[in-house]
């Protein structure tokens, strides 16, 4: 298809978008990037009258016309789509009756020329079904109904398969000017087979080529959970070694659309961090992605364990930011989900939060189609948009000196203990928690890092003064050592996990490398939950007054015995130590007996934002950073809080 010229009008809309398409300065502001939604407002199959028997609800020719005027109503708000109604069409199956007539090129072309509207390509939507129908691919998990979760991702026929539809769609929609995103399947999980499937040729062949890389036999997702640290290290392989081949094909997907439109934006997938995530190594997306994008929904998780949700667009959008340095496009829940309907308010505040921290992009998955049912809510979908369209944003919160480790050797036993597809994600709660209390409420600036760039880049950890470790029970031994030779060297290192140095993936004690760093060993468990910090305790005058910090977790300890030479900086109410402050060598390290970086402290964190602040400056970081305020211009309730119970940052950090 030859490339349409561009009118003035859809030329002012791409040069307000043009340069989201490089990696925005480490420093000044940021251009805003593009806005869709999932646009379920298109099919009649999601008008709230939709009855399959008496379908269509609006005779064609009528709901044409409405369609016209959605798209140009759109198209002018800068609300583009993707989702249910992406090129090429359908991308899902679709009632005998639905009217899909509407759907021509001409249509796109000239809406395109009007507005500037464009539409996602979703390459890799009928893979999985394609590769279950003819392609040979094995029914994995014959549980559910889902086509990319009953077979494996890793099964060759589904690779084939994927390749196969990249070749037949992207040819025919090279050079059209109204694409947007080429995007690939949403939350992809590696799922092992489970019955049957694990003695079919591909589940023998997976069987043995997991062996022979990494010893162990593959787990099986139909056992019981365990807490067993033999079975979490098992999973910890799984998810690195899945995790590697996976990201591969995507690599090989990415290449191949390239090939075949050299003008093409790859969104990978859209990873899944509605409750927890797949502990994948996201920095390899580095070197194949243009844009990354995941789905950070705040009322599933905040449901399920208070404090947990409302900062999760930040989060993830931070997350991937820094582990990538790519553009970020963040899913924003737009729809009624876990006992919960999204306020426009909501919508203006989740969004600016993804886009402070990091993401330069949004979409709204609003599958309840609120512009018919809830039309303010649509309204309010739109208004954003149109706020982001030609926004500039803040440089992120970032500070390559001071790191939060995402450390894929703990992250990556995800959870064992539990069943089904959550067995598959771990929980990020500390990692997450962090972010929360050292950025949402301290207002600090950092960057996140991971375990496995370190490893390949140690530059980076020498370049770096702090190091949080939210989440390090198990990390590789090399990792291990070069941290406690940083420290030595003079770095500050802040371990608020009080298992952290306990082993290698291989399951060999991390026990000499925790002695040379905390040094401390680990007393019963207690029943306190509020820990107390004494004025000066970090010198200096730091804090300045009587720091009073709650614990949600469990098992609670305290320090048997505080090595010679440490401070305590924190105590249990009955005096027990339970924060040391210890010089090792040049450096320094901060280790915590009891787990400080749950998400349950966030609905009365007390003084812990506060603690949090102190220690980042004590370290050499800076807090107040300007993004954390940021709000989008226009915003009717600029002081809205991302969920009910939230605390005020300016509350938090006076400690209220």
């Amino acid at each position: 298809m030859r490339r349409l010229r561009l009118p003035a009008a859809a030329l002012v809309v791409l040069l307000a978008t043009a340069a989201t398409a490089t990696a925005a300065p480490a420093t000044g502001d940021r251009p805003a990037g593009t806005v869709a939604t999932w646009s379920h407002e298109l099919n009649q199959n999601e008008h709230p009258r939709w009855n399959p028997r008496r379908a269509p609800v609006i005779a064609p020719r009528r709901w044409y016309r409405i369609v016209d005027g959605i798209l140009d109503e759109s198209g002018r708000a800068g609300l583009w789509f993707s989702g249910v109604s992406a090129l090429p069409f359908p991308p899902l199956p679709l009632h005998p009756r639905e009217p899909d007539g509407w759907r021509t090129p001409a249509r796109f072309a000239r809406a395109f020329r009007q507005t500037g509207l464009r539409w996602d390509v979703n390459v890799e939507v009928w893979a999985a079904r394609r590769a279950l129908d003819r392609g040979g691919a094995v029914v994995a998990d014959p549980t559910t109904e889902a086509h990319t979760r009953r077979l494996s991702l890793l099964d060759p026929a589904y690779r084939r398969s994927a390749l196969r539809e990249i070749r037949r769609i992207v040819p025919r929609l090279r050079g059209a000017p109204y694409v947007n995103f080429y995007t690939g399947s949403d939350e992809p999980v590696t799922v092992l087979p489970r019955g049957r499937a694990r003695s079919t040729p591909f589940g023998r062949r997976l069987a043995r080529d997991f062996r022979r890389a990494t010893g162990l036999a593959l787990p099986d997702p139909t056992s019981r959970p365990s807490r067993g640290v033999r079975e979490g290290l098992r999973w910890l392989a799984w998810s690195r070694w899945s995790g590697a081949r996976f990201l591969a094909m995507k690599r090989e997907q990415a290449a191949l659309i390239r090939r075949l439109d050299p003008g093409a934006v790859v969104s990978p997938n859209d990873y899944g961090f509605i409750d927890g995530f797949i502990p994948w190594d996201y920095t390899r997306l580095a070197g194949f992605a243009d844009v990354v994008e995941a789905d950070p929904y705040v009322s599933y998780a905040e449901r399920d364990r208070s404090g947990r949700g409302r900062y999760n667009p930040g989060f993830a959008a931070k997350l991937l930011h820094d582990l990538t340095g790519k553009r970020v496009r963040i899913v924003v829940q737009a729809f009624p989900y876990s006992r919960y309907a999204p306020q426009p308010g909501d919508l203006w505040a989740w969004s600016a939060q993804a886009l402070r921290a990091g993401a330069t992009d949004l979409s709204f998955f609003a599958s309840d189609n609120p512009r018919f049912t809830a039309p303010r809510r649509y309204a309010a979908m739109l208004d954003v948009a149109r706020a982001v369209r030609g926004a500039r944003l803040p440089a992120p919160p970032a500070d390559p000196e001071h790191l939060v480790l995402y450390a894929t050797a703990a992250e990556g036993q995800a959870q064992p203990h539990r069943t089904g597809g959550v067995r598959y994600r771990t929980s990020g709660d500390q990692l997450y928690t962090t972010y929360a209390l050292l950025g949402e409420l301290a207002g600090g600036a950092f960057s996140f890092e991971a375990d496995t760039r370190l490893a390949r880049e140690p530059a980076r950890l020498a370049a770096a003064r702090t190091v949080w470790l939210p989440r390090a029970d198990t990390l590789d031994a090399g990792v291990a050592a070069r941290l406690a030779a940083w420290v030595r060297a003079g770095g500050t290192l802040v371990v608020t996990d009080p298992d952290a140095f306990t082993r290698t993936p291989r399951g060999a004690s991390l026990r000499a490398v925790r002695d040379q760093l905390i040094g401390a060993p680990l007393g019963g468990a207690r029943r306190g939950s509020i820990l107390e910090v004494a004025p000066g305790a970090l010198g200096g005058g730091a804090p300045d007054d009587l720091l009073s910090i709650p614990l949600d977790g469990a098992p609670r300890r305290a320090f048997a015995a505080v090595p010679g030479g440490a401070a305590v900086l924190a105590r249990y109410l009955d005096g027990a130590p339970a924060a040391i402050v210890r010089p090792v060598g040049a450096g320094r390290v901060v280790a915590f007996a009891a787990e400080p970086m749950e998400p349950g402290v966030l609905d009365e964190p007390g003084d812990l934002a506060r603690l949090v602040g102190d220690l980042h400056r004590w370290a050499g970081g800076t807090t107040g950073h300007p993004a954390w305020s940021y709000r989008l211009p226009g915003d009717p309730s600029p002081r809205r809080p991302p969920w009910e119970t939230a605390v005020a940052p300016e509350d938090a950090r006076a400690g209220m």
